[in-house]
């Protein structure tokens, strides 16, 4: 466990951000895959690990697992989010220290912004990739949903299939409704063996207003629907 520092548990993340504790516990293990930090206690001569194995007792009342984080690695984290975001989570972390270091609120203020930037900078390069390819050649369905926090992007497409929001076509292959296009949320695929099998046989990609005015916007309504997919609105099986 962490001790005499500040710390940051993947619960109070998910809490301030919005987001699924875990959609937020995957990615903090996957940051720490991918920092490749090891998972096992360090002696008085190692570097601290940056973060600890916790639980928590959730509604209920089951223990759940959760990640306990230190600044490095809490920052590391929601680099990947939108400013929004990033701006919740780093106005607690100033609380968090300014409780730490009563005396030191203006050094601790710019201490956490410098380092914040530091992340940021160093993901200047990832983020505009990402935004070129918003804005050019699109997301991939998959791929547009892991963005959006759509729990299960493959019953979704499903789901809309079934409202007559999508169609499988004489090949195989899924498209959705003129109306997504028309709004801008989609871009046209051209049906070739080779680029619809890339683009896991769909002949559509998810533009950036369709992330974000589509899918962001309305990712908790479609996870609810997926959820009650199968049952009409009094609990009966729709056959």
């Amino acid at each position: 466990m962490l001790t005499n520092t500040v710390t940051m548990t993947t619960i109070e993340i998910a809490e301030l951000t919005g987001k699924a504790h875990k959609n937020v516990l995957a990615d903090a293990r996957k940051v720490i895959e991918i920092t490749r930090l090891k998972s096992q206690p360090c002696s008085n001569n190692d570097q601290p690990l940056g973060y600890s194995e916790a639980t928590y007792r959730d509604g209920r009342n089951a223990e759940r697992p959760m990640l306990v984080l230190d600044k490095h690695l809490t920052f590391t984290l929601i680099t990947g989010y939108d400013t929004g975001l990033r701006h919740t989570v780093v106005g607690r972390w100033i609380e968090l220290e300014a409780q730490a270091n009563p005396g030191f609120l203006a050094e601790t203020i710019k201490d956490t912004l410098d380092t914040l930037q530091a992340r940021v900078n160093a993901m200047a390069p990832a983020y505009d990739e990402h935004v070129r390819k918003g804005r050019t050649v699109g997301y991939s369905w998959r791929e547009a949903c892991r963005l959006a926090d759509i729990d299960h992007p493959d019953k979704l497409l499903a789901l809309l299939i079934t409202q007559g929001k999508a169609r499988k076509t004489l090949s195989g292959h899924t498209e959705l409704h003129p109306d997504y296009h028309a709004k801008g949320f989609v871009k046209a695929v051209k049906p070739t063996n080779l680029i619809t099998q890339s683009n896991g046989g769909h002949l559509f990609k998810i533009t950036s207003k369709g992330l974000t005015e589509w899918l962001k916007a309305k990712a908790g309504e479609m996870n609810k629907a997926v959820a009650f997919a199968g049952v009409d609105q009094w609990g009966r099986p729709i056959k």
